[in-house]
C-alpha cells in the first residue's frame, strides 16, 4: 500500500477556494488604496459596507427561488391527484411553521456573535500582526462536538496539533516582519482570541440552524446582513452623537472628515469591500452548508497568502512564512481527508476506508447453526446435508 493516497474530492470544494481567492484579490486592492487606512478608523462604517454586501445575497436568492417555484408548480400538476403526496406537502408546511421562529432566533444569535467578532477584530487585530485563526480548527471541533455531536478521529487530531503548532510559526514570522509599533500585548492577544471564539461559535450556530431548522444559506446571509446593518448603524449614530473616543479616535470629527473628503478612491474602497464580502460570506455559508464549519478555513488559508506574496525587505521571512502556510494547507487536507497518510493506521477511520470495510463485511457469509432439536437428526440427514452443501458450492462457482 502507498504511504500517501488521495480521498474523494468533491467539486463543491471550489466554493471556498473561490471565496479565498476573492478575499486575496480584495486584500491587494484595498491595501494599495490610501483611503483604506482612513476607513478602518471607522469600524462601524466598515461593518455597514460589509452588511450591505451580505444583503446583496437577495439577488441569487430570488433567482433560485423563482426557479424552484417553477419546478414545484410542475411537480404539483403531476401529483395534485395523489392523496398521499398532498398529505406530505401539508406535513412539510407544518414543519416549516414549527421551525420558522427557531430559524430566525438562531439567525439573531449568529448575527450577535458576528458583530462581536468584527468589533473586536477592528479594535484589536486590524493593525496588529498577531493572528490566532489557527486556533479556529480547535474551536470549530469543540463547538461542533457540543452542538452537532460530531466526532474526530486519529488523523484529525494529529493534523489539528500540527496546524496549531505551525500557526505559532506564522505569528513569529509576521512579528519579525512588522514594526515594533504593531506588536500585540497580552490584553490585545486575549481580545483577538475572544474574537476567534465568537467567530467559530457563530459559524457552528449557522450550521446547527441549517441542519435543525432547514435554513437556506442565502436567507441567512440576507437576514444577518439586515440585522447587522441596523446594529452597526445604531452604534455609529450613538458614538457620533455622544462624542465618544476610542483608541484616540474622536468619532464625530472622524466621520465628518471622512464624508467631507469622500472622493473616487473612497468609492473604490467601499465598493470593493461590499462586493468582496458578498462573495466571501456567500462562499462561507455555502461551504458550511455542503460540508462542515471547519472547511471554511480553506478561505482563510488562501487569504493569508497576501502576507507573504507582497514585497518585503526580508525575503527569507516571506519565503519561510509562505512555506509554513503551505504546510498548514497540507495538514488541513489531511484533516478533511483529501490526503490520506497510510502509516501506523493514521487514516484508518477516514470515510473512504470505513466505506471499504463496510463493503467487505457485507460480503462475509456465516455458516448457519443448527438448532439443538435438530442435532439428533443430523446423522440421519448426513447424506442430504452433504448433497445440499455441494450444490451451494456449485452455485457459487
Amino acid at each position: 500500500m502507498k504511504c500517501i493516497s488521495f480521498g474523494k474530492i468533491d467539486k463543491k470544494l471550489l466554493i471556498p477556494v473561490v471565496g479565498g481567492l476573492t478575499t486575496l484579490i480584495y486584500k491587494y486592492i484595498v491595501k494599495n488604496n490610501p483611503k483604506y487606512k482612513i476607513l478602518t478608523q471607522n469600524p462601524f462604517l466598515v461593518s455597514i459596507y460589509v452588511a450591505f454586501g451580505m444583503i446583496l445575497a437577495i439577488i441569487p436568492h430570488l433567482i433560485l427561488k423563482n426557479r424552484s417555484k417553477k419546478d414545484s408548480n410542475n411537480q404539483r400538476k403531476l401529483i395534485e391527484h395523489s392523496k398521499l403526496n398532498i398529505e406530505l406537502i401539508v406535513d412539510d408546511y407544518d414543519i416549516f411553521d414549527r421551525t420558522k421562529f427557531a430559524k430566525f432566533r438562531f439567525i439573531f444569535y449568529s448575527t450577535v456573535f458576528d458583530f462581536a467578532q468584527s468589533l473586536l477584530y477592528s479594535l484589536f487585530a486590524l493593525n496588529n500582526s498577531f493572528n490566532l485563526w489557527n486556533f479556529d480548527i480547535l474551536l470549530f471541533s469543540l463547538f461542533s462536538y457540543l452542538m452537532l455531536k460530531t466526532k474526530l478521529y486519529r488523523h484529525q487530531y494529529i493534523s489539528m496539533i500540527i496546524i496549531i503548532i505551525l500557526g505559532f510559526g506564522l505569528n513569529i514570522t509576521e512579528a519579525y516582519k512588522d514594526d515594533t509599533e504593531n506588536t500585540s500585548g497580552a490584553f490585545e492577544i486575549i481580545m483577538i482570541f475572544i474574537s476567534e471564539i465568537c467567530f467559530s461559535f457563530g459559524i457552528v450556530i449557522i450550521k446547527y440552524n441549517m441542519e435543525k431548522n432547514y435554513s437556506n444559506p442565502y436567507e441567512i446571509c440576507i437576514w444577518e446582513g439586515a440585522i447587522g446593518f441596523i446594529i452597526n448603524l445604531i452604534c455609529l449614530v450613538s458614538f457620533n452623537l455622544s462624542g465618544l473616543t476610542i483608541d484616540g479616535i474622536k468619532y464625530p470629527d472622524n466621520i465628518k472628515e471622512y464624508l467631507e473628503n469622500f472622493d473616487y478612491n473612497d468609492f473604490i474602497v467601499c465598493f470593493t469591500i461590499t462586493i468582496a464580502h458578498f462573495f466571501l460570506n456567500i462562499s462561507l455559508l455555502l461551504t458550511c452548508h455542503y460540508f462542515t464549519p471547519t472547511h471554511t478555513l480553506i478561505i482563510f488559508i488562501i487569504k493569508d497568502c497576501h502576507l507573504y506574496l507582497r514585497s518585503s525587505e526580508n525575503v527569507f521571512l516571506n519565503i519561510s512564512g509562505f512555506l509554513i502556510l503551505i504546510l498548514i494547507a497540507l495538514a488541513f487536507l489531511i484533516f478533511i481527508e483529501i490526503i490520506e497518510i497510510n502509516i501506523c493506521n493514521i487514516s484508518y477511520d477516514t470515510k473512504k476506508n470505513i466505506e471499504i470495510r463496510s463493503r467487505k463485511e457485507s460480503l462475509i457469509e456465516f455458516k448457519p447453526i443448527l438448532p439443538s432439536n435438530e442435532k439428533e437428526d443430523e446423522k440421519e440427514n448426513d447424506d442430504n446435508t452433504e448433497t445440499t452443501f455441494s450444490l451451494v458450492l456449485h452455485k457459487k462457482k
